[in-house]
């Protein structure tokens, strides 16, 4: 992959800290020689495209590498719920709008205040809606609504700055939004709403039904997430990663 204990540095198109350590976690396990580093004082990439996908091309190919950095690893994420589909005119919801959907109008409507962040990592849009607002303004819309429906998806980009496009990843998770209050101090984002379907397994760490996204140990969460499946297959390319 790399020269002998030369360690490779990927510039992450993204100032979340969270997201940061989620994937520093995973790349751990692999025992790869690999860094993860955020460039604090990029600038904000316009997320135009129609999917997942392609914004995570665009953060990639727009945002400056830190020093010594040739690749730079975009990623956008955001949940699905199929009973919204098509609320507020966004389709599907929120979607690609997951951390802009709910303005301040919107959220006095929906809850009549600003809730504050529970969690460490959590953050404040610049209009100043909190992740806790988001949270909630999502549980207030599926009150007496019985299909709890949602997916995570995640799409995953890797840019190399002489080479272009590197690798791709397009992955999701299937959840059930919960009823009642946000559970977990763990994660981020919508992760204390939402209860995965799936296993995680192995048998030796078994995974409640029951538990929020946010009440999973990083383990637990990185081997049925969406970002996780997408990393697993990035770790994959970078194993036979030459760097040029």
């Amino acid at each position: 992959m790399t020269a002998t204990g030369q360690k490779l540095i990927i510039t992450l198109a993204s100032k979340n800290e969270g997201k940061r350590r989620e994937l520093m976690h995973w790349l751990a396990q692999s025992e790869l020689p690999i860094e993860i580093a955020l460039n604090e004082g990029a600038d904000d990439v316009d997320e135009t495209g129609s999917t997942f996908l392609e914004n995570a091309w665009l953060k990639a190919g727009q945002t400056v590498p830190v020093p010594g950095s040739c690749l730079v690893l975009g990623e956008d994420s955001g949940m699905v719920v199929d009973a919204l589909d098509g609320r507020y005119g966004i389709s599907p919801f929120p979607g690609l709008y997951s951390n802009r959907w709910l303005t301040p109008a919107i959220r006095d409507e929906l809850l009549g205040r600003s809730i504050p962040n529970r969690m460490p990592l959590d953050r404040v849009t610049e209009t100043g809606v909190t992740n806790s607002d988001l949270c909630h303004g999502v549980l207030s819309l599926m009150e007496g609504e019985s299909n709890r429906a949602a997916r995570y998806c995640c799409g995953m980009a890797l840019w190399h700055t002489k080479l272009g496009k590197c690798f791709e990843a397009l992955e999701s998770t299937e959840l059930r939004i919960i009823e009642g209050v946000p559970r977990g101090m763990n994660g981020f984002g919508y992760d204390p709403i939402t209860v995965p379907f799936e296993e995680a397994g192995p048998a030796d760490i078994p995974l409640s039904c029951e538990r929020t996204m946010a009440e999973l140990s990083v383990e637990e969460k990185n081997r049925i997430s969406h970002r996780g499946r997408a990393l697993g297959k990035l770790v994959a390319y970078l194993r036979e990663y030459q760097n040029p």
